[in-house]
């Protein structure tokens, strides 16, 4: 799980960054765009479940 999770993190992080970059990707305007918030927010949101998931795993080992 936690090399898939990897792998998809690194895809969106491309994603944003290629989005941001004008000219890349055509019909598409450089800077903030819909698909450079949808990859910037999946990001976002597997390194708060890794955080989570690593917080749960502290706490049962320390049990």
């Amino acid at each position: 799980m936690s090399k898939i999770l990897d792998l998809v993190g690194l895809g969106l992080i491309g994603g944003t960054i290629v989005s941001f970059i004008p000219g890349l990707i055509p019909n598409l305007e450089g800077g903030l765009n819909p698909v450079f918030w949808g990859c910037a927010l999946g990001a976002l949101a597997i390194i708060i479940y890794r955080k989570k998931q690593r917080k749960k795993q502290d706490q049962n080992l320390s049990k």
